[in-house]
């Protein structure tokens, strides 16, 4: 017998399947449907139960008669699914990692060699986390245990495919098709979706091909840093309704310890936490809506792409990725300990280098969908719908779309004037060629404005005085970068230090204060020292 012992996601083509199943589940709900469709695939597929599926998922099944426990994970890792075995060998597994903390046999002990890894990249990438001897199961894997202990395998590989016969409309015409085949298959007929909506491309097509009625935006008061006007101006052209969702900074710091508790890791993405704020406002007028996830990583959307000349002529290039908040030699500028065996660069050299054979772009798209799309963009959303209770569901996130940019010459997501451009082909069929052709704007946040105000920071202050502050980081140090970074007097060889680096600083108070809560959160009760 088999039985299913956890099951969170989204499951796409769930019609398909149950026809390929043989089940009648035309009078269950959409998660009783999946976690019968769940079941039934793996008695019919076994290990490779996840190359069937089109959607996002995290399973554990059991397995009576053998008494063997498998677990997988979605091709992508919307989803998440953590494992960790215990001192007398026993497995935990959860798809949350506080839902581990309570299980005999849990230790609850810091990871100290990744805080280096989180400052370097603003978040955790790869399968360890800042638990100690929690694993995440890789996306596209599988995890057996029983009488002959831990296995873990694979479903399916990442890897590049481009087909050179086709036309950027022919390419144009694949993503429509594909893109009304989700929006079909991501909500049931009695669902009623909204959108998130910024000034950006993405999320105005994903509007523009959806039944949302309403666009939702993250704004600020300081309208230099906001997208609600031109997002409200896309929302009036397709004739949807609009709203703008203020962040304060009351809010964004308020919010915080909520935020960190519900993303279980440490994260210095302030726009991750500004859309949580948010959400948290959208949650209370609407269950359902959609967000964005994938076309940036998909159709090379980040303005890196365009840039590839300064891994070109290099016999061992790195790419540490869309993001990387503090260098190697910062790192141990303000560590205590830094772990040699835990260089950035291995691991991101590592991380590459199944995408090596390919060109420069799609190696650049193979590092960053193993890495920050997975560990940062992902997990974000992840967290957020736990944290919030919002559902949100992600239309670029389809397998059927997600295959197109598979087999998508580099040529046609980006050059030098440009990039995504098969996918603003596309829309500029549906959408004002302002809207289509706009240049990526990042999600802004007014956070740097923010930090240094003094009705705001007084918890940063704090904490870098703290006790959990002294036991990671030199206190001389990041407080010189504080009082560097809010006007205070500092000595002269910091403010050499520091001098070519202004813009940059408010990332580094930011990222090192946010460890520091963190830490207090998960291991100091909350306790601010």
């Amino acid at each position: 017998m088999i039985e299913l012992k956890a099951y969170q996601g989204l499951i796409r083509n769930h019609a398909d399947l149950a026809k390929q199943l043989d089940l009648d589940l035309s009078q269950c709900s959409r998660r009783e449907r999946e976690e019968a469709i769940v079941v039934a695939a793996y008695r019919k597929w076994g290990d490779e139960m996840g190359l069937h599926i089109n959607g996002q998922f995290g399973i554990v099944l059991f397995d009576t008669e053998t008494e063997e426990l498998f677990c997988t994970r979605d091709v992508l890792g919307a989803e998440l699914l953590f494992y960790y075995q215990t001192e007398d060998g026993r497995l935990l597994t959860a798809l949350q990692i506080r839902d581990l903390f309570d299980q005999p046999g849990f230790k609850r002990q810091l990871n100290e060699e990744l805080i280096q890894f989180y400052l370097g990249f603003s978040y955790i990438p790869g399968e360890e986390t800042l638990f100690k001897g929690v694993y995440k199961l890789e996306p596209g894997g599988t995890l057996r245990f029983g009488k002959k202990g831990l296995t873990l395998g694979r479903f399916w590989e990442l890897g590049f495919e481009p087909d050179e016969s086709k036309t950027l409309d022919d390419w144009a015409d694949e993503i429509e098709q594909a893109m009304k085949a989700s929006m079909r298959d991501i909500v049931d007929e009695d669902e009623q979706p909204d959108s998130f909506l910024s000034g950006g491309v993405d999320s105005s097509y994903m509007l523009a091909m959806s039944r949302a009625r309403t666009g939702y935006c993250a704004s600020y008061a300081n309208q230099k840093a906001s997208e609600e006007g031109e997002a409200r101006a896309t929302a009036e052209y397709l004739g949807r309704g609009f709203e703008g969702i203020e962040v304060t900074p009351e809010d964004f710091f308020a919010t915080l310890d909520d935020f960190l508790l519900a993303y279980e890791q440490p994260t210095s993405d302030a726009a991750g936490l500004s859309l949580y704020c948010a959400c948290k406002q959208v949650k209370q007028r609407t269950k359902l809506c959609f967000s964005g996830e994938g076309a940036d990583e998909f159709f090379a959307g980040y303005n890196g792409y365009q840039d590839t000349s300064r891994f070109e002529g290099k016999s061992d290039p790195v790419y540490y990725g869309a993001t990387q908040a503090m260098r190697e030699f910062d790192q141990k500028h303000y560590l205590r300990r830094y772990f040699g065996n835990k260089s950035a660069a291995d691991f991101m050299r590592k991380r590459g280098q199944g995408g090596r054979k390919y060109d420069t772009v799609s190696w650049m798209l193979y590092t960053d969908l193993r890495s920050y799309f997975e560990g940062s963009i992902l997990f974000n959303s992840t967290r957020i719908v736990a944290g919030t209770g919002l559902d949100i569901r992600m239309p670029f996130c389809d397998l059927r779309i997600f295959d197109i940019a598979r087999r998508m010459p580099s040529r046609f997501k980006v050059d030098a004037g440009g990039n995504k451009i098969a996918l603003r082909k596309a829309a500029s069929r549906v959408l004002p060629q302002e809207v289509a052709y706009r240049k990526k704007l990042g999600f802004p946040v007014p956070i740097r404005e923010w930090l240094a105000d003094s009705r705001y920071n007084g918890d940063i202050v704090r904490a870098f005085k703290s006790e959990a502050a002294a036991k990671f980081f030199k206190p001389k140090e990041i407080n010189a970068l504080l009082n560097e970074f809010t006007g205070k007097k500092s000595n002269l060889w910091h403010k050499l230090r520091y001098r070519g680096n202004k813009a940059s600083l408010w990332r580094r108070v930011w990222s090192i204060y946010i460890f520091i809560r963190w830490y207090e959160l998960f291991f100091m009760d909350g306790k601010r020292s």
